[in-house]
């Protein structure tokens, strides 16, 4: 499927899962387990779910050690077929925890089945970077956001044309430079996903960092004019942030200001967290496809990820 025509129907991928509703109070905590085009809606979740119960997005092989019987463990996979998440839900069932599946198939898909768990299904035939939708409706429903999903699809659909408008701003201000995104606490999902489709799409770097981190490190560096003329620096934000950190995005502006280095701040439209979230999320994958376009470069081949996969067979 085209990468244009995927991204731009998008905000379809946005409608409530018919499955069982679950109350994250029931649990001791729970865990969202995944990696790359997956892992990101366990960040999400970790913003959005409203519990005093502990939650943790988590990417890599093992869970931590205070994971036990009494826990809650979701494991998202597009493929079903990621090391790292079948490796934490066999580590959930070997503690006693509780555990769920969200895939389009593949041996997460065959371990529900087999340990009689609870797997919610997602559409085949799509990158996992570009099923974000699918895999963030599937989890708000499973936790009883369901009229929160419909009301993202309905503003997704209605900031397309500004988005659209704006990402392609913003990728000629980015072309030919290192593209730098800065986040805060509430955006750095999004940051993170703006450095990953970067890296994915576009075929080109990106990095980040975040506040209030970043004024105690990052902003040392940028006294290095050689190396600061070489990027290009976004900034994004939610006005629920901290009010210090509001602050520190104000300070940051001024620091940039004082240099003569141009800083993009940027935060989402919408009247929820969830609908600036995605909002901001939605501009950058634009981003990095308009700048994919910029570079020739094919945004759907993940050629080196590819050969790590087969390497590590």
């Amino acid at each position: 499927m085209d990468a244009f025509r995927m991204l731009e129907e998008f905000p379809e991928q946005f409608k409530e899962h018919e499955c069982p509703t679950l109350d994250p109070q029931s649990y001791k905590g729970v865990v969202f387990s995944g990696m790359g085009g997956s892992g990101i809606v366990g960040d999400f979740m970790e913003l959005l779910l409203k519990t005093d119960r502990p939650i943790l997005s988590l990417r890599g092989y093992e869970l931590p050690a205070f994971v036990e019987e009494g826990w809650l463990v979701v494991c998202t996979s597009y493929s079903g077929n990621t090391e790292e998440t079948i490796s934490v839900l066999q580590g959930a069932l070997q503690r006693g925890a509780s555990a769920v599946c969200v895939s389009s198939g593949g041996r997460l898909k065959e371990v529900a089945q087999g340990k009689g768990l609870l797997h919610l299904p997602l559409p085949e035939g799509y990158p996992p970077r570009y099923a974000l939708g699918f895999m963030l409706s599937a989890l708000m429903s499973l936790f009883g956001m369901g009229e929160r999903v419909k009301r993202l699809r309905a503003h997704l659909e209605e900031s397309k044309k500004a988005v659209k408008e704006k990402a392609r701003e913003l990728a000629s201000a980015m072309f030919s430079y290192l593209p730098v995104v800065y986040g805060t606490p509430l955006t750095e999902p999004v940051a993170f996903r703006w450095k990953t489709q970067i890296n994915e799409n576009s075929k080109t770097l990106c990095y980040n960092a975040v506040l209030p981190e970043m004024h105690h490190n990052e902003v040392v560096g940028l006294d290095n004019p050689q190396i600061r003329s070489l990027c290009s620096f976004a900034l994004l934000y939610d006005p629920q942030d901290h009010p210090r950190v509001v602050k520190r995005v104000e300070i940051t502006e001024r620091i940039f200001k004082e240099l003569g280095v141009v800083l993009r701040v940027l935060k989402g439209e919408g009247e929820t967290l969830e609908e600036r979230l995605l909002y901001l999320t939605y501009l950058g994958d634009w981003v990095s496809l308009f700048l994919a376009q910029d570079y020739r470069q094919d945004p759907l081949p993940v050629r080196v990820i590819d050969f790590i996969k087969k390497s590590l067979v």
